[in-house]
């Protein structure tokens, strides 16, 4: 392949410039499909997945965390009415005035199950604090998965951006030096080569004869086709016989 920076020699021949053209359109090719195929965008979309299954986990979890800490603050609401009720009937109970046996009995009575409903109450919350513990650390980590998702992210989001700033230079030496060539020979032969190219259909338009082969098709040229054609001016156009494209001698 022709180097971008290193011209033809002056004795080059119109179709071998056409030549070289094609093989900067062929660079050119390579540097959008490298571009557009980094590995770095797969790792990107991996990342980008990555983060927001982060995210709906988090979600979850907050849900089932909120969910449990309002039922918390619920049952520690009813110790605090249950412990307000206790204190209360405490103080009813050691009153100076309370004189009726009857009602010493049952608030002692009222005291004894205030008690037991504390003290169920708060079994409660010790399972609730239980379920939330795991909960809240499976949070912590996702948070930092999260950090971690989101520096990754950072980072493959520059290294595209480094390799598409890298592929655009190399991009503007190779059109310039096409520029070049295309100012060297006549524009009917560049508008012949477009339409040669454009009917190639990703096949080379262009091909050198090596040896006995067209190296477009690689397939061998006749006898008779190669004696006509050694005859020809190699400014010349000739196609190949084999495949049609544009024969560099």
């Amino acid at each position: 392949m022709t180097d971008a920076t290193t011209p033809l020699g002056a004795s080059a021949s119109r179709l071998e410039v056409l030549a070289s053209i094609q093989d900067l359109d062929i660079r050119l090719s390579q540097i959008v499909h490298r571009i557009e195929h980094l590995p770095e965008r797969q790792i990107l979309d991996d990342v980008v997945r990555e983060m927001a299954a982060v995210v709906r986990r988090g979600r979850e979890l907050d849900a089932e965390i909120t969910a449990l800490e309002r039922k918390q603050r619920a049952h520690e609401d009813e110790v605090a009415l249950v412990e307000a009720r206790r204190s209360h009937n405490s103080q009813r109970l050691y009153d100076s005035h309370l004189t009726s046996p009857k009602e010493a009995e049952a608030l002692t009575a009222e005291a004894a199950a205030l008690e037991r409903r504390q003290i169920q109450i708060e079994d409660v919350i010790l399972e609730l604090m239980e379920q939330i513990e795991p909960l809240s650390e499976s949070r912590t980590e996702l948070a930092e998965r999260a950090e971690d998702a989101a520096r990754r992210h950072d980072d493959t989001e520059t290294r595209i951006a480094q390799a598409i700033s890298h592929a655009a230079e190399e991009r503007d030496e190779v059109l310039g030096a096409r520029a070049e060539l295309v100012a060297s020979v006549p524009a009917e032969l560049i508008a012949l080569y477009d339409e040669r190219r454009i009917a190639a259909r990703g096949e080379l338009a262009v091909g050198r004869l090596v040896g006995l082969t067209c190296s477009a098709c690689h397939l061998e040229i006749p006898a008779v086709d190669r004696d006509r054609i050694s005859r020809l001016d190699r400014d010349e156009v000739v196609d190949c016989p084999q495949c049609g494209a544009l024969l560099v001698r």
